[in-house]
């Protein structure tokens, strides 16, 4: 049994059979070879692009590959149900590891929920989402913070990975329309090679339109003296340190406090 609210259990549980089973039909269709022939048939987030391989497709919801996602997806449901949310952070183990104390001294009177899911991809994000057991739905918080991407920077390209958020976007869009979303680049990491997060942030800054979705590179503030990120802000050279996120709050505050006034 899936650790999901009972209220949620079976929306859930068909949730997941639908789409593993549509997966396994599409694997089993596939001729040998065809993902490695094939290529997205666009280049930039603006165009349809095909995914021979529906497991890298960032726009169709699929489970997400670690054993919590579950339980977070029945907590984030039963605050769902809870009560009015005002602001909502969705993202991924970045977002998932604000301290909870830091959190609610920041973001508690703003009736601030924290919806990040550890090892979320932009997949993972949307199954959360959909569906009547949607940890949004019906819902449609002042402002929405979304920080995703990061880990589906491992299977595509900067193109492929802005595609899938400008989807999210659209979806946010759709489903809270009331709602304005906070788009944050992706922070830098230790990694030597920043190149794939530099060019997913210079595609997803045109999503900015000034009205209903802004977005905002925190990171420049997270780089030290000699250009790379700086250790004292992170706890493993990906995730942030309690400092980390103070900066976070810092360089947000301004542009997050207009968002909630208007």
């Amino acid at each position: 049994m899936h650790p999901t609210p009972k209220s949620s259990t079976l929306l859930t549980a068909k949730k997941w059979l639908t789409l593993t089973g549509i997966a396994a039909v599409i694997a089993g269709l596939a001729p040998t070879g065809v993902a490695e022939a094939q290529q997205p048939k666009a280049s930039t987030p603006d165009k349809p692009m095909v995914f021979p391989n529906p497991a890298k497709d960032p726009t169709k919801p699929a489970v997400g590959g670690v054993k919590w996602f579950w339980a977070t997806h029945g907590r984030n449901f039963e605050r769902r149900k809870a009560g009015p949310i005002g602001l909502c952070f969705l993202g991924d183990s970045i977002t998932q590891g604000w301290p909870g104390d830091m959190f609610g001294k920041y973001y508690g009177g703003m009736q601030g929920v924290n919806f990040g899911c550890g090892g979320d991809k932009i997949q993972n994000l949307l199954m959360r989402l959909e569906g009547d057991d949607g940890e949004l739905k019906g819902t449609s918080p002042k402002v929405i913070v979304l920080l995703i991407g990061i880990n589906n920077t491992g299977d595509n390209t900067p193109e492929e990975v802005a595609y899938g958020i400008n989807y999210m976007i659209k979806y946010l869009g759709k489903q809270c329309p009331q709602s304005k979303i906070l788009l944050l680049a992706l922070l830098p990491t230790k990694a030597d090679d920043q190149s794939k997060i530099k060019s997913v942030n210079q595609l997803t800054a045109k999503f900015d339109n000034g009205k209903t979705v802004r977005f905002l590179d925190m990171g420049p503030k997270f780089l030290g003296p000699d250009g790379k990120a700086e250790p004292s802000l992170y706890s493993d050279g990906v995730h942030l340190s309690r400092k980390g996120y103070e900066v976070w709050h810092d360089t947000m505050n301004p542009l997050l406090t207009q968002m909630m006034a208007n």
